[in-house]
C-alpha cells in the first residue's frame, strides 16, 4: 500500500503556494506510506522556453522530507508526490518514488506490476537499463523509451496497460502534461478533483480536504483503463 497525491494548477496566481498546497497532501497519505516519501516539482525558470523539474525524495516520513527539502516554500505549476510502504524491494532513497528516468517526466505508483521482471529483461535488450529493483521503476523507464520513440503521453500510458500486468494506479507527469490512469480492476484507490484553477489527485478524499474552492470542485473516481490528461 503506498499514496500517491498530484497537483496541476491552472491559474498562475496559485503557482507561488505550489509547495504550500502540496506538503499537506502529501502529509495526509502518511498512513498509507510511512517508509520514504518524494516529490516532483516543476516551474517556470525565468529567461528559459523550458519549465524545470526537480525531484526530493529520501528515507523517512513525508512532514520530515518536506521540511528537510523547504517543500513548502517551493513555487511552480505542477507537482506529484508519493508515500511508499515498501513490499517489494529495500528502502532506500533510490527505491523511493518519484521515479524520473527522463528529463522532465516523473513517475509515481500504487500498486504492483506482476511480469516487471519480463519486461524489465525486454528493455534491457533494448539497451535500457534501471538502477533498482523496484517494479515501479520498470513501468517509468517504460513510459520514457515510448516517450522517446514519439508517442505522447497518453498513448505511452496504453501501450503500459497493454504491455504490463497488474494493479495499479499510475500518476505521470511531464513539463507539458499530467496524467493519471488506473488498470482494468480499478482496485489501487483514486480520486480526481477538478476546478477552474486546478487538477487535483490523491489516493484519498481527505488529501484533497483542505485544498481551495473543493467544495466547488467537480469530484469523482478515475474509471479502470481510462488515461486522463490535462495539458498545459
Amino acid at each position: 500500500m503506498c499514496g500517491i497525491v498530484g497537483l496541476h494548477l491552472k491559474t498562475p496566481g496559485l503557482y507561488p503556494r505550489l509547495g504550500e498546497l502540496l506538503t499537506p497532501m502529501l502529509e495526509c497519505m502518511t498512513s498509507r506510506g510511512p517508509d520514504s516519501a518524494g516529490l516532483a516539482l516543476y516551474r517556470d525558470v525565468p529567461g528559459s522556453a523550458e519549465p524545470e523539474m526537480e525531484v526530493f525524495k529520501d528515507v523517512g516520513l513525508p512532514a520530515e522530507i518536506c521540511l528537510r527539502y523547504g517543500v513548502p516554500e517551493r513555487a511552480g505549476f505542477q507537482g506529484i508526490g508519493h508515500t511508499r510502504m515498501a513490499t517489494e524491494s529495500a528502502v532506500t532513497t533510490e527505491h523511493s518514488h518519484p521515479f524520473a528516468p527522463a528529463d522532465g517526466l516523473a513517475l509515481v505508483h500504487n500498486g504492483s506490476f506482476s511480469n516487471h521482471a519480463s519486461v524489465r529483461r525486454r528493455l534491457e535488450r533494448d539497451g535500457v537499463r534501471c538502477v533498482t529493483d523496484n517494479d515501479s521503476e520498470v513501468a517509468a523507464r517504460y513510459v520514457a523509451k515510448q516517450l522517446d520513440g514519439g508517442a505522447d503521453l497518453g498513448d505511452a500510458l496504453r501501450m503500459v496497460l497493454k504491455e504490463l500486468d497488474g494493479f495499479f494506479t499510475l500518476l505521470v507527469t511531464t513539463a507539458t502534461q499530467f496524467a493519471v490512469m488506473r488498470d482494468s480492476f480499478a482496485c489501487k484507490p483514486a480520486v480526481i478533483a477538478e476546478t477552474p484553477d486546478y487538477v487535483a489527485v490523491a489516493s484519498e478524499y481527505h488529501a484533497l480536504s483542505q485544498l481551495p474552492g473543493i467544495s466547488a470542485a467537480t469530484v469523482f473516481e478515475p474509471v479502470p483503463e481510462e488515461v486522463y490528461t490535462w495539458t498545459r
